[in-house]
């Protein structure tokens, strides 16, 4: 009998963040040196072992932009498949609760309208979180 090993492929959960402030919604630019380097991404993270989509999203932006929110709605999921891996966005609505940011992970962040949104170069996971993002605003 031969046993042929069938590798899993990796799901990796990230939960994300659609920060809208004064209107507008913070976009994220990627590090020059992350994968999909300087294209556009809602910030947000890699859900660590024992956490809810929740705590890792707050985890996630305090880290990366120095920042708490409010979760206000969670939005549908999405995936990418990348051959080896599979990404599942996690968007939430949310809003800040402290206004200073700092990043340490993105090259930088622009507020832009909803209907700028468009107009950056995103990451293809973060397009259907758009999309998703646009359905929401039309049910408010």
């Amino acid at each position: 009998m031969i046993e042929v090993l069938v590798s899993e492929k990796l799901v990796v959960r990230v939960p994300c963040a659609v920060i809208e402030h004064n209107g507008k919604v913070l976009a994220g630019q990627r590090s020059a040196a992350l994968s999909f380097p300087l294209q556009w991404e809602f910030p947000g993270g890699k859900l660590e072992k024992g956490e809810t989509d929740e705590e890792a999203l707050a985890r996630e932006i305090k880290e990366e932009l120095d920042v708490e929110i409010e979760i206000l709605s969670r939005l549908p999921e999405t995936s990418k498949d990348q051959g080896w891996r599979e990404i599942i966005l996690v968007p939430f609505v949310c809003r800040l609760k402290t206004l200073n940011i700092t990043l340490s992970e993105h090259e930088q962040i622009l507020w832009v309208t909803p209907g700028q949104l468009p107009t950056l170069d995103w990451t293809e996971a973060d397009l259907n979180v758009i999309e998703n993002y646009y359905n929401y605003l039309a049910t408010k």
